[in-house]
């Protein structure tokens, strides 16, 4: 028996929505027309929001970037370029290879948006041609500042190189790139640096600029095999420019049409415009289908045309009102909350589903029109109201959360079902008057049951069975629930047959240095300072490679010697030179050789310093390499931004053989305020964020829930069979995800709030109908509810759960994971509910 309470509560709850429901069907069978104008006037303001509404497709912006890895790791994009960058993958022979990269960098000069220049720069080797007299400029400093970008281990072969017999032959080599290429920039580089000291140097240098794994012999960003060239191009504008972005792919297009080699992108730019087109299609094919799909269904069980034509006039009128209105409150709304607008084709033609099946019963039982009419709205209706609240509230309960994936989705479909389900009651009356007035059918055949009679009664009759087994059910999916994996590598969310995906796939097969990386970030205002507890982080990097849980890393200090090792390499230097002077024996076998010394003067005057030459400070050597054209060691590596200076380092890992956690606690030994980001950190990040905010909104929204069926049912049983099917169906879906090797992941996760939303429906519509029937009348009661459940699950896994079948990572784990929560929830509904259904007595 029902706490007086809430007994007062319901009676109110009731009357309250009895005298709404009366007022809906007076207002829409008298002034129809009142009704429609009001409809549509409403319809323009929103048509409007939505033209102003901009739609994003970045994957990042759908989550809280303000602290934390992911933070770090959209700085370091924007750092060093990385999320404005195109990246141009060239496939071919390797002789094809050069000269179509230089065809194909020409004509990407040469595009063009609103009469500019697309690209801001183009590269694809270590230096431009045009930029030798630069690098001659910074070799002839390099080697005669070795202690500054000298690896120790290389301090002997350097002097050796200094050696008489070995001066001889650096300057025969010398005479002869010289006769064979007389370019001003190849005498330029012999004057810098007549003996190939440069050869010492270089390649340290490259593999510092390199995130990639490429050939260290090739001047071009080429990989081992030579079969893959690597083009890098900074459009001009950036990737929120839309308009700009799409001009700009389309220049990419044309630039290359026709080239010899396979020529494919990613970036930005190139994901922002491509990706966006193949979910708006996805999305839009999903919506088409699935709303054939629904109609069909629809026709095919009722056999009416006029109120098979109203679905999707109501659909497009509830998601209309539910984008516009979300307009008003976003500035922009993402494409994947986009997509869970599906939702409300399934859930918004549910509404008209239950309704007209009561309506049509009635008219099959020889009642009137408008008594019939009467009796669906006040009396079916007051479940579908019951059951539009309870599935909106917790979705609009979710749009505290500050994870934008699911404050957007709760707005939009919470919105959207409210809508439908009004849009259903000032619609479908008015049609069905007009209908019976019009076309009034002379016999209402009766409905087809779909073999539920037959559910019920063995549901009934083996109770003692049917409840077991249910709940066997239950605890085998949930035992397999505790098997769930969660998928963490965000980009196996995005279209997995998008151009950008596919290139971005064969970077990482062929030419990366490592599956995996993590980026260290020291900051400061004072360089040097920065610099030196740079020193500490790459020596803990060097040690945990000596380790073997790192391949590699890459940082500055790897290029920029720290003043210990610089003192160190002079040492190693001075001993080797003993007392003889380096500039007089070059001096002395250029004249030999027939060479004019003056050319030469500056690196001869660089080798007399060296003797005596102490450590250089590490701003100079940078500033002289930031002005040469590897000005890529530096960027790549150091920022200076308003907030001052920071220092990047790289670490390149395979998998589980490093323990990030035990790095992330020795480096906060080494530097506490040094910061860390990687992959695996951002999605442990984001998973939190998710399941912060998914158990907030769980709580508030199932709280809610509990609150209205609290007040729509006067006794436990009615919660119960309401909560029975929804709960008992999530577990089953994590069990089934689980024993399918499907993973839980940012955006499916989302599916468990739409399920509790959508499946509390099914139980609550049975429990509401076979509740208030007598004992005789229990089963046709339960036959035409669970006709309309089974139509509405049906309807709701051809809406939403066909985006299973896109290729869209992040939609079709939401789609696939819809199909096995709505299936198993509808299972519980119509299936096992039945028998926990207490008996009534006579």
């Amino acid at each position: 028996m029902a706490h007086p309470f809430f007994g007062g509560l319901t009676t109110l709850v009731h009357k309250g929505t009895q005298r709404h429901l009366e007022w809906l069907y007076r207002i829409t069978t008298r002034r129809p027309l009142l009704v429609f104008f009001v409809a549509v006037f409403l319809l323009l303001p929103a048509s409007l929001s939505i033209l102003s509404t901009r739609f994003e497709a970045d994957i990042f912006k759908l989550f809280p970037a303000e602290k934390g890895p992911l933070k770090l790791f959209l700085d370091t994009l924007e750092w060093t370029g990385g999320s404005r960058q195109a990246i141009f993958l060239l496939e071919g022979n390797r002789e094809d290879l050069v000269p179509e990269a230089d065809a194909f960098a020409a004509r990407l000069k040469a595009v063009t948006v609103d009469d500019k220049p697309a690209f801001s720069r183009i590269t694809y080797r270590v230096f431009d041609a045009a930029e030798a007299e630069a690098f001659a400029r910074f070799i002839g400093y390099a080697v005669t500042q070795p202690q500054l970008f000298l690896d120790r281990s290389q301090a002997e072969s350097f002097a050796k190189r200094l050696t008489p017999d070995a001066i001889e032959q650096s300057l025969l080599r010398t005479q002869t790139e010289l006769a064979s290429q007389m370019g001003m920039g190849m005498r330029d580089l012999a004057a810098a640096d007549p003996l190939s000291l440069r050869d010492l140097v270089l390649p340290r240098l490259k593999a510092a600029g390199q995130a990639l794994n490429l050939d260290p012999d090739s001047p071009y960003f080429l990989s081992r095999d030579g079969r893959v060239l690597i083009m890098i191009a900074e459009p001009a504008k950036p990737v929120n420019d839309m308009d700009f972005a799409r001009k700009l792919v389309a220049g990419i297009n044309e630039a290359r049409r026709d080239a010899r080699v396979a020529i494919s992108c990613t970036g930005a730019h190139l994901s922002a415009v491509i990706d966006e087109s193949v979910m708006k299609r996805n999305i839009i094919v999903c919506i088409i289908s699935s709303l054939f799909v629904v109609l069909g269904l629809f026709y095919l069980t009722y056999r009416r045309f006029l109120p098979t034509l109203l679905i999707p006039l109501i659909l497009l009128y509830g998601i209309t009102m539910a984008l516009g209105v979300a307009g008003l409150f976003l500035p922009s709304i993402h494409i994947i909350s986009f997509a869970f607008t599906a939702l409300i084709i399934g859930l918004g033609t549910d509404y008209s589903i239950h309704l007209y099946d009561r309506f049509y019963a009635e008219r099959s039982n020889g009642t009137s029109p408008l008594e019939a009419l009467r009796r669906a709205v006040t009396n079916t209706g007051h479940g579908l109201f019951t059951a539009a609240v309870t599935t909106a509230l917790p979705f609009l309960a979710l749009v505290i959360s500050d994870v934008r994936a699911l404050s957007e989705l709760g707005l939009l479909v919470g919105l959207g079902v409210l809508f439908s389900l009004y849009a259903t009651f000032l619609f479908l009356p008015p049609l069905l008057v007009y209908s019976e007035r019009r076309f009034p059918a002379t016999v209402y055949k009766p409905l087809p049951g779909f073999g539920l009679g037959r559910v019920w009664s063995f549901s009934r009759r083996h109770r003692r069975m049917v409840i077991p087994l249910s709940l066997l059910l239950v605890a085998v999916s949930l035992a397999a629930s505790f098997f769930l994996t969660f998928e963490g590598e965000l980009k196996n969310l995005q279209p997995r047959s998008s151009e950008a995906f596919l290139t971005q796939e064969k970077l990482e097969k062929h030419l990366s240095l490592s599956p995996k990386q993590m980026l260290v970030t020291v900051e400061g205002k004072n360089l040097e300072e920065v610099m030196g507890r740079g020193s500490r982080i790459a020596a803990l990097a060097e040690r945990y490679q000596r380790k073997g849980q790192i391949v590699a890393w890459s940082s500055l200090d790897r290029v920029i010697n720290s003043p210990e090792t610089q003192r160190e390499i002079l040492a190693d230097l001075a001993k080797s030179a003993g007392s003889e002077r380096w500039e007089q024996q070059v001096a002395g076998a250029l004249e030999r050789n027939g060479f004019a010394l003056e050319p030469f003067q500056p690196f001869l005057t660089g080798l007399a310093r060296l003797k005596d030459a102490g450590p250089a400070p590490a701003d100079e050597g940078i500033g002289h390499l930031s002005e040469s054209p590897l000005r890529g060691v530096v960027d790549r590596h150091l920022v200076k931004d308003g907030n001052g200076w920071h220092l990047l380092v790289y670490l390149y890992y395979s998998g589980k053989e490093f323990s990030q956690k035990d790095f992330l606690r020795d480096l906060a030994v080494q530097d506490p305020a040094a910061r860390a980001t990687s992959i695996d950190m951002v999605s442990s990040q984001l998973a939190e964020s998710v399941k912060h905010s998914f158990l907030w909104g769980f709580l508030l929204g199932g709280t809610l829930v509990l609150c209205l069926l609290l007040a729509h049912f006067n006794s436990l049983s009615g919660i119960f069979a309401s909560l029975f099917p929804v709960l008992s169906g999530v577990v089953v879906m994590t069990g089934m995800m689980a024993i399918t090797g499907m993973g839980l992941n940012f955006m499916n996760a989302m599916v468990l709030v739409t399920i509790l939303g959508m499946g509390s429906d099914y139980g609550l519509h049975i429990a509401h109908r076979v509740g208030g029937a007598r004992i005789d009348g229990e089963k046709t009661e339960y036959v035409q509810a669970g006709r309309a459940v089974l139509l509405s699950a049906l309807t709701t896994i051809a809406g939403f759960g066909s985006l299973a079948f896109t290729d869209y990572g992040a939609m079709s784990s939401i789609g696939w994971a819809t199909n096995y929560g709505i299936g198993a929830t509808v299972l519980f509904a119509l299936v096992f509910l039945p028998a926990f259904l207490p008996r009534k007595t006579a």
